[in-house]
């Protein structure tokens, strides 16, 4: 194993925990674990409560490889079980919609292929929480619940403030801490890693565990990552992520639209580059020695290259001077195609360029959307088959006649 100064400085880059006295007992817990020189079990759970994942799910990810490159056993937990309950409340200041099977399994079809592109699949453990909560009976759950108070659980931030304002709180939703703690129990797991948000549950896993017989784990955490908006957690629900799915060119131009408050952030959190460089680079950007622009382009190839390659991280880039910098046509568009008569803003939806219809609507009264370079305001306009439309900075699309 490498030595143990070197992998606490990366292990322990970016992690968070609000207090810092709970970082330095977790650091010397992880210390005590590495200098036991011998592979630790680090798991990763994540519930497939959407289709895709995002750049902020890569944060956590990210972690999970830095472990693995270490020698560290990793485990990428599917909580298809846990995402019954609507997925982890943590982060949520209002009830999640509960999950069906089917939602479930369509959800999680592309989990791995996208985790794929940040952690070694080769030397990754897949697990699925139904694996071993599926068994659990009544006694279990009477037994689990028996460990924590109600109390305990109202003194979590985003329900005491539910439960303040009169807002319901239900049972079901108490029940999510538990199934994780059990998972680490269930998974033996010397480290969990995870989000800020979700300590409280890390910390449920570290009682059951010491409840059991087993040795708490080390909790690991990672602060949220902001969306493109440099405001709100990245989410598909507000609109500011970057899927870790999306094309290059947009995940290249969702990077360079991010304020230069959140760089220092984006750099830590979302790339993989030596953490000592990216410690000279918030410094410098932090005293005013760097141009941002020219960091935030660097930041988005970063990106980019470490989801797809360099080669198709140089073309999202010259992608972006051409249509975005340099205001010109792309070489090749997307084509949409349009029936007769039919009003441009449904061939946009159709197409995928806007996400919906008042969406589309609002591009439109911004003026940004232009057809053969010349902006269009009124939303029943009729689509014409060879015209160039630009919907927003970076979506493109050439019209082509249905049948044609």
């Amino acid at each position: 194993m490498a030595p143990v100064e070197e992998q606490l400085f990366v292990l322990m880059s970016g992690v968070e925990y609000g207090d810092a006295g709970l970082r330095r007992a977790f650091e010397g817990e992880l210390r005590e674990r590495l200098e036991e020189d011998r592979p630790l079990r680090v798991y990763l759970g994540i519930d497939p409560t959407a289709t895709s994942l995002t750049l902020g799910h890569a944060v956590p990810l990210r972690k999970l490889r830095q472990f693995q490159d270490f020698g560290h056993e990793a485990i990428f937990l599917i909580g298809d079980i846990t995402a019954m309950i609507g997925g982890d409340p943590s982060d949520k200041n209002a009830l999640r919609p509960q999950l069906t099977i089917e939602d479930i399994a369509i959800n999680e079809g592309t989990y791995v292929e996208q985790a794929a592109r940040l952690i070694d699949p080769a030397l990754t453990v897949l697990k699925h929480n139904s694996e071993w909560l599926s068994r659990l009976d009544l006694n279990d759950l009477i037994g689990l619940m028996s460990k924590f108070t109600v109390a305990e659980m109202l003194s979590r931030d985003n329900f005491r403030k539910r439960h303040q304002a009169g807002d319901a709180v239900y049972l079901h939703e108490f029940l999510y801490a538990l199934l994780q703690g059990y998972d680490a129990y269930a998974l033996e797991c010397d480290v969990q890693v995870g989000g800020t948000e979700q300590l409280f549950n890390l910390m449920a896993g570290r009682k059951i565990q010491e409840d059991a017989g087993q040795r708490k784990h080390v909790p690991i955490t990672m602060p949220i990552l902001v969306g493109v908006d440099g405001v709100l957690r990245m989410s598909k629900s507000t609109g500011n992520f970057i899927g870790l799915d999306e094309a290059p060119a947009d995940q290249y131009g969702k990077a360079m639209s991010i304020p230069d408050s959140a760089l220092a952030s984006y750099f830590e959190l979302a790339t993989s580059l030596d953490r000592a460089e990216v410690a000279e680079t918030v410094a410098a950007l932090a005293r005013g020695e760097r141009d941002p622009l020219a960091e935030k382009k660097r930041l988005a190839r970063t990106i980019v290259t470490e989801l797809h390659g360099e080669g198709v991280a140089a073309e999202a880039e010259a992608h972006f001077e051409h249509t975005v910098q340099r205001r010109e046509a792309p070489d090749a568009m997307a084509e949409a195609i349009a029936h007769d008569g039919q009003a441009l803003i449904d061939v946009i939806v159709a197409a995928g360029a806007a996400p919906s219809r008042r969406e589309a609507r609002r591009l439109f009264g911004q003026g940004a959307v232009s057809v053969d370079g010349e902006p269009v305001t009124d939303a029943r306009t009729a689509a014409h088959p060879g015209s160039a439309v630009q919907v927003g900075k970076r979506r493109w699309l050439r019209i082509k006649a249905a049948g044609g």
